[in-house]
């Protein structure tokens, strides 16, 4: 019985957290590797002059990554990064980080 009351209160706490993440938990998911290097939601950071992502307009993400991925762009790890990623992942990212105020 404690089993199962732990259970049920520890789920409503997840659908809770998903519910107030804004309704895009696949965009969040999807940018989980980017925080690596950009830090929290996109921010940025200092330490390797990393450039924030949050905020900037879809269209620029798009194409920057793109040119990530074509060679048109040079960055230290981003071509190796974006090489894989297709149109969808990339769309679902700048979707995601534009979307951050």
């Amino acid at each position: 019985m404690k089993f199962l009351v732990g259970f049920v209160v520890a789920s409503f706490f997840c659908v809770a957290n998903l519910a107030l993440a804004g309704g895009d938990e696949y965009g969040m998911m999807a940018g989980n590797g980017c925080v690596n290097c950009h830090g929290v939601e996109g921010r940025g950071t200092t330490v390797g002059n990393i450039p924030p992502l949050k905020g900037r307009s879809k269209e620029f993400l798009v194409t920057a990554m793109e040119g990530y991925k074509t060679g048109t762009l040079h960055g230290t790890v981003m071509n190796r990064v974006m090489k894989d990623f297709d149109a969808q992942k990339i769309d679902v990212l700048a979707t995601y980080f534009s979307s951050i105020k």
